[in-house]
């Protein structure tokens, strides 16, 4: 919960900062491509926290051996000959 409050905290700082047409290089420039990175950093952070939470719930890691990313079976679709489908 901390770190969610740190994210927000800095993503609203960074907003209120960027003036796409003022002077300096602070607010014109550099404000934007921070909020960017903040911003990609908060969706991994949070997807990574989602996933985590999703797993430990299940106790599956939901990759694709345990059928959680593709459906499950086999991925290629094909039969137990080893023709992969094609």
């Amino acid at each position: 919960m901390k770190w969610f409050l740190i994210y927000t905290a800095m993503l609203f700082a960074l907003w209120h900062m960027i003036d796409l047409k003022a002077d300096t290089v602070l607010e014109s420039g550099i404000a934007p491509v921070a909020f960017a990175l903040v911003l990609i950093a908060f969706v991994v952070w949070l997807s990574a926290r989602m996933s985590h939470r999703r797993s430990s719930s299940t106790n599956d890691a939901g990759g694709i051996a345990s059928g959680g990313f593709l459906g499950g079976g086999d991925s290629c679709g094909g039969g137990g000959d080893g023709s992969g489908g094609f």
